[in-house]
């Protein structure tokens, strides 16, 4: 296992992996950044409005982002067709499981400076309102389940395909209809699950002053059951890879 995560590694290393990781906190951080002006009555909101912006800018960007990741973490296999040396060199389970835990390693990092990039965008832009520790913990915990169900889905797409084409065109569709959902009725959310991370967010908008321009931000009960839904939803993803890797004849 150990020697596999080690191929991996180089393998991510020549890929330049850690890029594609950067990519997503780099975003936010230039993005959510222009969201909030110096005027202290946004500052006294802003980390109400940058946890309410981060999950709409997840729903557009993390569908792409985890096929981009799929698609390159079997890119190698793929483009050389040495899937069927790899499977005599070592057996399919150590193959699988070290892809699985080299790319959901790569999604823990990438959901970990994504939190620490809005952390950091307090600081530098000297929020007055106090951080909400426990909000900023659910919403990185919700961002990673929904990520990590993402990127099963499109590995197994990889798999089943070949070609990372049909994984992207899905990506980028699902994306799409993703943010189309978070403007529908909250049922309708539901049933995309690009767009989780929207129903899964604790805030909303609670008064909007359309003369002044004033928003203000409330909170809503944690969707645990949505959030254990996705969870279940990525363990059975992670299940139906690992069958087909162990089942596809090469």
């Amino acid at each position: 296992m150990l020697s596999a995560l080690h191929a991996e590694f180089q393998k991510a290393h020549r890929r330049h992996d850690l890029a594609i990781c950067l990519v997503v906190p780099v975003v936010v951080f230039l993005w959510t950044g222009r969201l909030t002006s110096n005027a202290p009555e946004e500052l006294a909101n802003a980390y109400s409005a940058l946890l309410y912006a981060l999950p709409v800018l997840n729903a557009i960007l993390m569908p792409v982002v985890m096929a981009l990741l799929a698609s390159r973490l079997w890119d190698i296999e793929v483009k050389g067709s040495t899937t069927k040396l790899l499977y005599t060199l070592q057996s399919r389970r150590s193959l699988f499981a070290a892809k699985a835990a080299f790319g959901i390693g790569e999604v823990v990092l990438m959901v970990a400076l994504e939190m620490g990039a809005a952390v950091l965008l307090g600081r530098t832009q000297h929020y007055t309102e106090a951080l909400p520790v426990g909000q900023l913990f659910y919403l990185g915990g919700c961002t990673l389940a929904v990520d990590v169900m993402l990127y099963l889905s499109e590995l197994l797409l990889m798999l089943a395909w070949e070609n990372p084409l049909p994984a992207l065109c899905v990506s980028i569709v699902g994306a799409l209809v993703g943010l189309f959902s978070a403007f529908m009725p909250p049922i309708v959310s539901y049933f995309v699950p690009w767009g989780y991370f929207v129903p899964l967010s604790s805030y909303e908008v609670a008064v909007w002053d359309q003369e002044t321009h004033t928003v203000l931000f409330g909170t809503r009960p944690f969707n645990w059951g949505l959030l254990a839904f996705t969870a279940a939803l990525a363990a059975v993803l992670f299940a139906a890879v690992w069958r087909m890797m162990r089942d596809k004849e090469v």
